[in-house]
């Protein structure tokens, strides 16, 4: 049988689409095969950033094969939740202090006038009014503490010219019947330095650090105060050392941290436990919020010597 060349064209014409239709569906499964293991990484990460919430972040996206861009994308997800992670359990361990911290002088607080209420007879007034004075009082300075960090950490800083050495000279006076009380002797050497930031601020700065150097010390210590100007690096150096006991690296490390504690008897100071612990802490906050640093640096023979930097006024002049 001999076909006409109009079927053979037909026939050829229907052969070509069905070969068309069969390689397009063989096509569009090969591109949804590739496409969906290509896009498996990225919707594990999207679905992971989807679940994570404050409880949840210490999960991390495990991604296989070869290093390329969605790789990267998840590592970058994973250096971004180990920060929240350690930031958000910084907050917890902070909340936790600070609600200890307050509820121990109320606390106590409430036990003296309960019991001064319950025998009224047997407690005076000038028996448990110095007892309820030194727990108010403690109170009060976590209080003002706890606002302070709040202030710098927020940036709430009224920038303004300011003598550091002024400042420094001040402080030194205020706290020198602390010192006399506790056989610390203070030394005041101060250069003038200018520099821009809050005064109140800057006072709580540098009180911080002197008050830590007479309480941290042992009677018959030194504490040194040293205001200088570094006019070729443009900033204004604020550095405290003290005599007592030695450091190490990581002692000085976790001083930075909200209400760590300095054990006194170590130093010599009848075995009292001084300050609330937030010293440090929030120095090192006053100075951030001033663009400024803070270094702790334990002495070979003892002590610490702590260093705040600060941007002069007009840098280089």
């Amino acid at each position: 049988m001999v076909f006409a060349e109009d079927d053979f064209l037909q026939a050829l014409l229907l052969f070509s689409v069905v070969v068309l239709a069969v390689l397009l569906l063989i096509a569009l499964f090969l591109g949804w095969l590739v496409a969906g293991r290509m896009l498996a990484p990225l919707q594990q990460v999207t679905t992971t950033a989807r679940g994570i919430a404050g409880s949840t972040l210490h999960e991390r996206i495990t991604l296989g094969g070869p290093k390329g861009e969605i790789r990267e994308l998840a590592d970058t997800f994973n250096d971004m939740l180990g920060r929240l992670d350690r930031t958000f359990e910084a907050q917890r361990r902070f909340t936790s202090n600070a609600s200890h911290e307050l509820k121990t002088p109320l606390t106590g607080m409430r036990a003296l006038l309960q019991v001064a209420l319950a025998a009224p007879e047997e407690h005076r007034l000038q028996d448990i009014g110095p007892k309820l004075l030194t727990l108010t009082t403690r109170s009060a300075e976590i209080l003002n503490a706890l606002l302070t960090l709040a202030r710098a950490d927020q940036g709430g800083v009224a920038m303004e010219d300011a003598e550091l050495d002024d400042v420094a000279r001040e402080v030194t006076v205020q706290t020198r019947a602390q010192a006399d009380d506790l056989g610390v002797e203070v030394t005041v050497t101060c250069a003038r330095a200018e520099v821009r930031g809050d005064r109140v601020l800057l006072r709580q700065l540098t009180g911080n650090l002197v008050e830590n150097a007479i309480r941290h010390n042992h009677r018959g210590g030194t504490a040194r105060v040293c205001v200088e100007e570094r006019t070729e690096e443009g900033v204004a150096r604020f550095v405290v050392s003290n005599t007592g006991r030695r450091f190490s690296k990581e002692e000085t490390d976790r001083m930075r941290e909200p209400f760590h504690r300095l054990d006194t008897r170590q130093a010599g100071q009848s075995g009292r436990v001084a300050g609330h612990g937030l010293g440090l802490a929030v120095a090192e906050s006053i100075a951030r919020a001033h663009a400024g640093t803070l270094r702790i640096t334990p002495l070979e023979n003892g002590g610490l010597e702590t260093c705040v930097e600060l941007p002069l006024t007009t840098a280089g002049s």
